[in-house]
């Protein structure tokens, strides 16, 4: 039988043991077919919990790791690292899916992964997607990485990892894997590296990045209609040349 209890101010599974290991969608689909509609709720709830705890470590120990690669070998490893895994697989299978998809297609799968990232200040997956003639333009506030750990979880109760007890690292000097900024989280140099690696790839970033360094502001990613479109400033920053025309 179901049974939610409060656990760290959350609803949490304690269910018996035949039960425990089925997946909460699954347990909500059937609470609608017989009708328990708020326990369908409360499981949906349950359900999103449940990616926090090991969404966020990841993201937590990333940075960490970036950080102490950084102190141990110097921070031009970090992009070494970086570019390593991104190059690899993680970006590479990016590139395949999107160089050949409609721009509005790359901006609804990148939605669905953002809401999966957990953003908004309730971190439920809330963005905000806007379009004009020239681009689409996705709005975290904050990022359900970069920005939550820079801000401070609201949630959990912890305060920023720019200080202690975590004092996760930023750049020392200005590169272009940081936008050619200083006191960049080494986190969210790999959005850089996004843009670079696509440059390098096919002449243009798929998506370009606003940072800002108030952590309070949000990230917006930007996806242009055409690489025509994108202004020069998204390859100078970056160390590159935009290109005098566009395959």
């Amino acid at each position: 039988m179901l049974k939610l209890s409060d656990f760290a101010g959350r609803l949490l599974r304690t269910d018996a043991p035949e039960t425990l290991g089925k997946p909460s969608h699954l347990l909500a689909e059937e609470a609608i077919d017989a009708g328990r509609l708020e326990e369908a709720k409360q499981l949906t709830r349950t359900a999103h919990d449940e990616f926090k705890s090991l969404h966020d470590l990841y993201c937590d120990w990333m940075w960490d790791m970036l950080s102490n690669i950084a102190k141990r070998f110097g921070e031009a490893e970090v992009y070494t690292m970086l570019r390593a895994t991104q190059d690899k697989w993680m970006l590479r299978r990016t590139w395949k899916a999107f160089r050949n998809m409609a721009v509005k297609t790359q901006v609804d799968l990148t939605a669905e992964m953002m809401r999966a990232h957990r953003c908004g200040p309730e971190q439920d997956g809330e963005i905000s997607v806007t379009e004009d003639e020239e681009k689409f333009t996705i709005v975290m506030d904050p990022c359900g990485s970069g920005g939550r750990m820079r801000r401070g979880d609201t949630k959990d109760g912890t305060p920023s990892r720019l200080g202690p007890p975590y004092d996760f690292g930023v750049t020392k000097e200005a590169h272009p894997w940081s936008w050619g900024r200083k006191d960049v989280p080494y986190y969210c140099t790999h959005c850089a590296v996004n843009e670079i690696l696509p440059i390098e790839w096919g002449g243009s970033p798929l998506w370009v990045t606003d940072f800002n360094p108030d952590a309070s502001k949000p990230c917006l990613w930007q996806f242009y209609k055409k690489p025509e479109l994108i202004p020069e400033k998204y390859w100078t920053r970056v160390g590159k040349t935009k290109p005098d025309s566009f395959d």
